[in-house]
């Protein structure tokens, strides 16, 4: 498992960018996930994996990714790619901060201001998940904590997921929601720091979960469109 303060790591896998032959193939079931983190168990790897409406997210270490989202990444390969439109599917990494605010933003529901679809009940599954099979590290622990209560502060707080809520009315209710995501992020930023000042008599910088600066270090994002960033090079160039 991940050591507490790793950073964390996000490979996303855009459904949208799929055909529906392909959609079928790479949303994945309570019985698949269930398959691949027990695999990750047996690995030593930290591993979540959120199946939202619009894609799929694996959640992992920098240190524990490989053995984590490797063999699933392989398996989806295998199965996708002789089918048309493989070679477009679209996939997104962030590590750092921004995997977080990907997560955070979908609890908060700014995902979803165009159709209204609530991840909440998505990520909610996928901390279940990950806890009964121990593959959540610290960072990842923390990290769905996080997210829960930034959902549960957006559902109780704007009307982004309400029944009633219209595409319009969803964009005026985002703006209340990112407020709340940035207090969260600062709450729990404060919160780390007291941590650290209470079990230290000479405080330093904890390796946070959330690293706030402007040029934060590790922190990326890159866009893909080739079929899956972390399959060997040779079998990319053969598919």
């Amino acid at each position: 498992m991940a050591t507490p303060g790793s950073s964390l790591h996000l490979l996303s896998i855009d459904l949208h960018s799929a055909p529906n032959s392909l959609r079928a193939v790479l949303e994945l079931g309570p019985t698949d996930v269930e398959h691949w983190l027990e695999r990750a168990r047996a690995a030593g790897a930290p591993l979540a994996i959120v199946c939202g409406p619009d894609s799929v997210d694996l959640y992992s270490s920098d240190a524990g990714r490989r053995a984590a989202f490797k063999p699933l990444l392989e398996s989806l390969w295998a199965l996708g790619r002789n089918l048309e439109g493989f070679e477009r599917i679209r996939t997104r990494e962030a590590s750092g901060h921004a995997a977080v605010r990907h997560m955070l933003r979908q609890a908060a529901g700014l995902e979803s201001t165009e159709h209204g679809v609530s991840y909440a009940s998505a990520i909610q599954a996928a901390s279940t998940q990950a806890r009964r099979f121990s593959t959540l590290s610290d960072d990842l622990r923390e990290l769905f904590a996080l997210a829960l209560s930034t959902a549960d502060r957006s559902e109780s707080e704007t009307e982004l997921s309400a029944p009633h809520s219209t595409r319009a009315s969803r964009q005026i209710e985002a703006l209340s929601a990112e407020r709340i995501l940035e207090e969260q992020l600062v709450a729990f930023q404060l919160a780390a720091a007291n941590d650290e000042t209470a079990r230290s008599s000479t405080p330093a910088p904890r390796p946070s979960l959330l690293p706030f600066s402007s040029d934060e270090p590790g922190s990326c994002v890159r866009l893909r469109i080739s079929p899956f960033s972390l399959l060997p090079l040779s079998d990319r160039k053969s598919g």
